[in-house]
């Protein structure tokens, strides 16, 4: 005990002062920045857009990465959109928030041009406050000719003004391999950004000591830029190397995890399905029926280098009457499950019951059904209606038109504050 106060304290017995180490003192003045960045109203992640899930999933952070999964169709991409795409862009165009953003989206299964029109369909339901409903298939004209109103508006000064803002921060490149997507990603860092290096010394083939220049730190051109790179599926990725696809799929997370996060504050977001056989009668009758790790389709890896694991649950599709107190048969496909599969920061567990109107990739939380202890009146009547209105969906296939225009809705359609970005978020 003697020896460990004489190591604290000096020759004239008073405390002694420690040794800066600069380990410390970086993960300290981290703490402090962010700490001051709150304190004065700015932001240290884009917010989630579902509230009551935030202790769960407070908003998407730079350097993290992030995984996806769920079953076929089972509306993985649609969330993946919704919440790091579009509610971030109408996010960021809407406000004076301390955030930039770059998207990068390796699109292994579908094309840009259909990206670009699951978000028109979005932003039309949107400004129009849930007037207009039209999906991808019917705006495209399949077996109908759309509407010309519907390209009118589309066409509108204010709409393209926030379409070219969309198209202006995400980009589609055609790598589809492990090391293609890395190389890209990380010229885009040092496009954008210094790569610091420093001088090690290593052995070489003669066993002789060389100096060799590695990498030591990073930094952003611009610190506030979100860099969030979306791989979907990475099922789906190109082998490379004679590697087999599990290979491919581990080297490409190695890269999300060690490379893309870790050196250049990427935040990579991985969509991944769920194996086929969680989704047969074995798993159903072993009650296996939400996605979790185990499920994962071809490699399980992933979820060891993610940050956080969500996964996404249609209890329609197992044929599911009753799940925590919600009537499946009135919902049908309309209500999904949002679960923290994996948290590597934080608590695990957390289920979150959202309302889905695939349609328009539309997700919205729902109220608490009767097995929540904590589950008011006004829930059960809210329910009810959202019971009523799914019954109206199935007839019409439209919602009840609202008199009310959102203040969003109403600047977006002002061709006076087109280009101004000046409401506050939390308030609409």
């Amino acid at each position: 005990m003697n020896n460990q106060i004489d190591l604290l304290e000096n020759e004239e017995g008073l405390p002694r002062e420690p040794k800066n180490n600069e380990l410390v003192e970086s993960a300290l003045n981290q703490l402090e920045e962010r700490r001051n960045k709150i304190l004065s109203g700015s932001l240290n992640c884009v917010p989630s857009p579902f509230k009551k899930f935030t202790s769960d999933f407070p908003g998407l952070e730079q350097s993290q990465y992030i995984c996806v999964t769920s079953f076929t169709k089972g509306g993985k991409t649609q969330i993946v959109s919704y919440m790091f795409i579009f509610e971030l862009v109408w996010f960021a165009y809407f406000t004076k928030a301390n955030i930039d953003f770059h998207i990068i989206y390796f699109a292994l299964e579908e094309t840009k041009e259909r990206i670009m029109q699951r978000f028109m369909s979005w932003l039309l339901f949107k400004v129009s406050k849930r007037s207009i409903r039209i999906n991808p298939t019917n705006l495209r004209s399949t077996s109908k000719a759309v509407d010309e109103d519907i390209l009118d508006k589309l066409r509108e000064f204010n709409m393209l003004g926030i379409l070219n803002y969309f198209a202006e921060h995400i980009e589609f490149p055609n790598e589809e391999n492990p090391t293609g997507i890395y190389k890209y990603c990380k010229q885009y860092a040092e496009d954008h950004g210094t790569v610091k290096k420093k001088t090690i010394k290593i052995k070489d083939e003669l066993g002789q000591l060389q100096d060799v220049e590695v990498f030591d730190s990073y930094e952003q051109d611009n610190p506030n830029e979100y860099r969030i790179v979306i791989i979907d599926t990475i099922n789906l990725i190109s082998e490379e190397r004679g590697w087999k696809k599990k290979e491919c799929m581990d080297k490409m997370s190695e890269y999300c995890a060690k490379d893309l996060r870790n050196k250049y504050h990427f935040s990579p977001i991985v969509i991944q399905q769920q194996a086929f056989e969680s989704e047969g009668n074995d798993a159903f009758k072993l009650g296996r029926v939400r996605p979790s790790v185990y499920g994962l389709g071809d490699s399980k890896y992933i979820s060891r280098d993610a940050d956080l694991v969500l996964g996404l649950f249609s209890p329609a599709r197992f044929g599911i009457t009753d799940y925590f107190g919600y009537d499946i048969t009135a919902l049908k496909d309309h209500i999904r499950f949002l679960e923290v599969i994996v948290n590597r920061n934080g608590q695990m567990g957390g289920l979150l019951p959202l309302w889905f109107d695939g349609d328009v990739c539309d997700f919205k939380e729902l109220p608490k059904s009767s097995a929540y202890s904590d589950a008011t009146p006004a829930d059960k009547a809210n329910l009810d209606k959202i019971y009523a209105l799914c019954k109206t969906l199935d007839a019409t296939g439209k919602y009840p038109v609202s008199s009310s225009p959102s203040k969003a809705t109403t600047l977006l359609l002002s061709t006076k504050n087109a280009v101004k970005h000046i409401i506050n978020f939390n308030k609409f």
